[in-house]
C-alpha cells in the first residue's frame, strides 16, 4: 500500500508540475503584476512642483506708435585701463539722447564675465572699450571704437521704429517672474529673435577682479582724474548678470511677424545674491544674420525689476 501511495503521489506531482509548466508561470507572472500595480496605486503620488506664476499682465494693448531706441553693447574689463574713457563716452551719448540709448556692459576675463561674452565674441568679435550700436556695421565693422558711438547713435535714433516692446516683472524672494511683449508695425521677413538681459547697477567687489584699472588717473581732462589706479571699490554700471533667453535670442514665430502682430514671452530668473533694487531688464528684437555684419537690433526696451514698463 505504501508503494502504491508513493506511486500515486509521484503521478499526482508529475501531472501538476506539467500543468504548472504549461499555465502556472503565466499565472504567477500575472499575479506579480497585479500585486505590483496594487502597491503603486496604494502609494502616495509624488507632488508636481508648482511653477512661479508670471506677473499678472498689466501690459496694455500695443499703441502702434513706438520710440526708436538704441542698444549700446560695449565690452569692458576691470583690468582695462582705457575703459574709464569708454564709460565717459557712454555717458555723453546717453546725455545727448535722453531716454533713447540703453547701454549694457559685457565683461571679459574678470569677476563679472558670464557665458554671454563667449557667444558675442565668437559671433561679432570683442575688444574692451569698444562696442556695438544696434549691432549695425559702420565702415564695414560692427565692433566700433568708442569715438564712433556718438555718430552711429545719431544715425540709429533717426530711423523709424518697426516694432515696440513692453516689460513687466514681479519679485518673490529670490525669484523673479518676467513677461515681455513685442508688437510689430509692419510685416517682417527673415529670422527674428527676442533677447532679454538681466542687468545690475553699482556692481562692486574686492580685488583685481572688480577694482577698475584707470589709465586717466593723471589726466586732468578726464572725469576719472585722481580717482586712483586702480579705482578701489569701483561701482560698475549696466552689467549684464544673466540672459533669460538664448544668448542670441529666442526665435520669433513667422506667424507673429505681421503688421499688428504680437509676441509674448514669459521667463523666470533666480536672483539669489543680487540686490533686487539694483536690477533692470533689457529686452530687444533683432534680425539675426549669417555673419557678424548682417545682424540688426530693431528696437530695445528697459525696465526696473518689479516695475511695469509699458509701450512707449
Amino acid at each position: 500500500m505504501l508503494v502504491g501511495d508513493v506511486n500515486l503521489g509521484q503521478t499526482y506531482i508529475t501531472k501538476h508540475m506539467m500543468l504548472l509548466k504549461r499555465f502556472g508561470y503565466a499565472w504567477i507572472f500575472g499575479l506579480m503584476i497585479l500585486i505590483s500595480c496594487s502597491k503603486d496605486d496604494d502609494s502616495p503620488a509624488t507632488p508636481t512642483p508648482t511653477p512661479a506664476p508670471p506677473p499678472s499682465s498689466g501690459i496694455g494693448a500695443p499703441t502702434g506708435t513706438y520710440t526708436r531706441k538704441v542698444l549700446l553693447e560695449y565690452h569692458t574689463a576691470a583690468w582695462c585701463g582705457t575703459c574709464p574713457d569708454a564709460f565717459s563716452k557712454r555717458d555723453q551719448v546717453m546725455n545727448a539722447f535722453p531716454g533713447k540709448v540703453i547701454p549694457v556692459e559685457i565683461h571679459q576675463s574678470d569677476g563679472m564675465q558670464i557665458p554671454l561674452f563667449m557667444t558675442l565674441d565668437a559671433t561679432f568679435g570683442s575688444n574692451p572699450a569698444s562696442g556695438m550700436v544696434n549691432r549695425v556695421p559702420s565702415l564695414g565693422a560692427v565692433l566700433l571704437n568708442r569715438t564712433q558711438w556718438m555718430s552711429n547713435v545719431t544715425v540709429q535714433t533717426g530711423a523709424a521704429a518697426k516694432c515696440g516692446l513692453a516689460i513687466n516683472s514681479t519679485i518673490n524672494g529670490n525669484s523673479m517672474a518676467v513677461e515681455v511683449q513685442a508688437a510689430y508695425k509692419e510685416a517682417l521677413a527673415g529670422n527674428y529673435a527676442i533677447t532679454v538681459y538681466l542687468t545690475a547697477m553699482n556692481v562692486s567687489g574686492t580685488g583685481s577682479q572688480y577694482d577698475q584699472v584707470n589709465s586717466y588717473n593723471n589726466d586732468p581732462s578726464s572725469s576719472y582724474y585722481h580717482l586712483g589706479n586702480p579705482i578701489t571699490g569701483f561701482k560698475h554700471q549696466y552689467v549684464v548678470k544673466k540672459v533669460l533667453t538664448a544668448n542670441l535670442g529666442d526665435a520669433i514665430a513667422a506667424s507673429e511677424l505681421i503688421a499688428g502682430g504680437l509676441t509674448k514671452k514669459n521667463f523666470t530668473a533666480d536672483i539669489t545674491g543680487m540686490d533686487a533694487a539694483e536690477l533692470y531688464l533689457v529686452a530687444f528684437v533683432t534680425k539675426n544674420g549669417t555673419s557678424a555684419t548682417t545682424y540688426e537690433v530693431l528696437n530695445v526696451q528697459r525696465a526696473k525689476a518689479g516695475v511695469l514698463q509699458n509701450w512707449n
